[in-house]
């Protein structure tokens, strides 16, 4: 029989090793990716801060683990989950507000990553009349004790840059309605199940140390469970993270460019840092008049009959606009006005109804319903079946069946 103590060792080293082992095949993964793309986008830049933060954070809890000597001195590296939540909160910007850009004050978001860790290394070594010291937890745990406030400012980071990553992720499906025709492409779901977790982690190990402080009769560790919450992200990151486009093409004006062409420019619009919460706010005060909807609703007809967009996979509305020489924001308005659906849905009714007339042509008998759906403008056979019983009720096979 293993003593307990040669167990618990032996267990740690495993538990060391796994970590050790995610790390690598982590690091392996990114460089794959980046070999195969070199160009690094804004938003993947985020990324990769914040993957090389988890990574750190996982080193840092090998070493306190196996290495004692460096033990209390790892523990500045654990002020770097605080850069996880900032990091986060502005790749969601980039990526759900038009043409975000970096502005140099964002830079202080930064900070309290810095003045925490110098904080522990000012307190090292530690004694028993460090302000920072927990007394009831002395006995306990006395790292844990003395980084009770550490954490707490850790949770606060945490569920504050989530909670604000949520609010720009709440609207973004509707959002994107408005402006593509496939959605495939800018899904965030992956992100918003990552900022979920970590919330999620973290208010699980607020309870358990914040319960324990209070005098619960458990050993569980709220630290434990919030090293999951970057760990979770770390892995999305490699698996979807790293493959996600960018969804709006920056504009290469500086903002002085920007706001004058929006003045001078109906059409340059959609090249305005526009956050897209405000979309509804904007409409309310749209100086599109009835008849020039009325003329542009018929335009968008003529060129739908003429020209068939709808048939290009991964149409946008900037791309429609473009052909009809006006705004984004005005065409937008007259779709939702006249046909009382969004962009999304109004062009894939176009492309079921082009599904549905070549499902009923006998001479287009010997294409197979894949290939229709394909023919229609839709890039995956998922969504054509989706959109098709949507709008039918069926499936594409029972109505051509019928």
């Amino acid at each position: 029989m293993i003593p307990a103590f040669l167990s618990q060792t032996l267990n740690l080293q495993t538990q060391s090793l796994l970590i050790l082992l995610t790390i690598a095949f982590s690091i392996g993964m990114s460089a794959s990716f980046w070999q195969r793309h070199p160009r690094i986008q804004s938003g993947q830049r985020f990324l990769l801060l914040t993957k090389l933060c988890v990574l750190i954070l996982a080193l840092a809890y090998v070493i306190q683990q196996e290495f004692i000597a460096w033990q209390l001195l790892s523990f500045t590296l654990v002020s770097l989950q605080m850069l996880i939540g900032p990091l986060i909160y502005f790749y969601t910007r980039i990526q759900t507000v038009e043409h975000f850009t970096w502005q140099p004050h964002y830079w202080l978001h930064c900070l309290p990553t810095l003045l925490f860790g110098g904080l522990w290394l000012w307190q090292l070594p530690l004694t028993d009349n460090d302000p920072f010291l927990v007394v009831s937890e002395v006995h306990q745990n006395g790292i844990h004790a003395h980084r009770f406030w550490h954490k707490l400012a850790a949770w606060v980071s945490v569920i504050s840059y989530s909670i604000a990553a949520l609010r720009f992720l709440r609207p973004h499906e509707g959002n994107m309605k408005e402006r593509f025709s496939e959605l495939s492409d800018v899904n965030l779901t992956w992100l918003k199940g990552a900022v979920w977790s970590i919330l999620g982690l973290t208010i699980v190990s607020l309870s358990a140390d914040i319960s324990r402080f209070m005098g619960a009769g458990h050993s569980l560790n709220g630290g434990d469970f919030q090293a999951f919450g970057p760990f979770i992200m770390g892995l999305l990151i490699v698996r979807y993270g790293f493959r996600q486009q960018e969804i709006f093409p920056h504009c290469a004006t500086d903002a002085a460019q920007t706001r004058q062409s929006s003045e001078t420019a109906p059409s340059s619009a959609s090249c305005v840092d526009n956050e897209l919460v405000e979309w509804e706010t904007k409409y309310a005060t749209s100086s599109l008049t009835k008849d020039e909807a009325a003329r542009l609703w018929q335009r968008l007809q003529t060129q739908m009959q003429a020209q068939q967009p709808y048939l290009e996979p991964g149409l946008k509305i900037s791309q429609l606009a473009d052909a009809l020489h006006v705004s984004v924001n005005h065409l937008s308005e007259t779709i939702n006005g006249y046909a009382k659906l969004s962009f999304y849905d109004y062009i894939n009714s176009l492309r079921i109804e082009e599904a549905k007339s070549l499902l009923h042509a006998p001479d287009m008998s010997h294409l197979s319903v894949t290939d229709i759906g394909y023919q229609s403008g839709f890039n995956s056979n998922s969504t054509f079946y989706t959109h098709f019983k949507k709008f039918t009720g069926m499936t594409p096979r029972q109505y051509r069946a019928q």
